[in-house]
């Protein structure tokens, strides 16, 4: 229950990764949640940073053990570094599964968990069923730049699963992924625009993504680029002035889109496409027109 969000930009010589984040937290297996107590973005190396969604026991386990061995693989290429990333997920997913699965199940390990696929089948499926119960809201976003300083996104969500997301140039995870990436690819986000028109974008696609179940309004707003172990995060009084800006935004585009739709119905009419004769433009709507 949130949302994690990044977006790469190069209108400058050197790459940025622009990253939004809210800070609220779920645990209690999803049930319950607290928001403005957590950092939900975290420093792996100087070159990779990693965002996370899902109950915080898990999550917590996985980003750690990310982290302690991150470090160490700063050098790699990119696709070396998720397939890395995802060996250290899959190896604390079997010990995460142990603890919050099985034991309830008296079984002590993912092995005799996975003896069963062969010696108790039904038991295995109905086990399994949990197992994906458990993490169907686990999902890591990775931001990052390769030793070239090239910019990547990629996540690992679920069973160890890796999207890579560079074409498209941006990602989301969590409850209110759906709503960000819709708002990302409307606006649409490119790897080109003006940096301060980047930011705003993805600003934008977190205060919309609030609109879905679990999504806190306390917003982390950060910066990234290579070789840097701290990144800057935007103030709580700037990101509330961006909010507001947003907030205000024109939801219609204006007087011409007006005209120009009321001209289509009134052929409509004149045609009999549409039957309602009383069908006229609202006060608001021919004050608009007549701007």
């Amino acid at each position: 229950m949130t949302v994690c969000i990044a977006g790469i930009n190069q209108s400058n010589p050197q790459p940025y990764i622009i990253a939004a984040c809210d800070r609220r937290i779920s645990f209690m297996g999803g049930w319950s949640s607290a928001d403005g107590i957590a950092m939900k973005i975290s420093g792996i190396n100087p070159n990779w940073t990693v965002m996370f969604s899902g109950s915080t026991s898990p999550m917590t386990a996985l980003i750690e053990a990310i982290t302690e061995r991150g470090n160490k693989l700063r050098g790699m290429d990119f696709r070396a570094f998720a397939r890395e990333c995802r060996r250290i997920y899959m190896e604390e997913r079997k010990l995460i599964i142990e603890s919050e699965v099985l034991g309830d199940y008296d079984i002590d390990s993912y092995s005799e968990y996975e003896a069963l696929r062969k010696s108790d089948p039904q038991f295995h499926a109905k086990l399994k069923e949990k197992v994906d119960d458990a993490e169907a809201d686990w999902s890591l976003l990775f931001a990052g730049f390769d030793r070239k300083k090239k910019a990547h996104l990629f996540t690992v969500t679920g069973c160890g699963r890796i999207s890579f997301c560079d074409k498209e140039g941006y990602a989301a995870i969590g409850s209110g992924a759906w709503r960000a990436l819709l708002a990302l690819s409307s606006y649409p986000l490119k790897r080109t625009l003006p940096f301060s028109e980047a930011i705003f974008g993805v600003i934008a696609s977190k205060f919309y993504a609030e609109g879905a179940e679990g999504v806190g309004a306390e917003t982390v707003l950060t910066v990234l680029e290579p070789k840097i172990k701290n990144s800057p995060a935007f103030w709580d009084y700037r990101v509330n002035s961006l909010r507001k800006l947003w907030a205000e935004l024109p939801r219609f585009p204006g007087p011409q889109a007006t005209e120009e739709i009321w001209q289509e119905l009134t052929n409509f009419q004149h045609f009999g496409y549409l039957k309602n004769r009383h069908l006229t433009p609202s006060v608001p709507e021919k004050l608009e027109m007549k701007k």
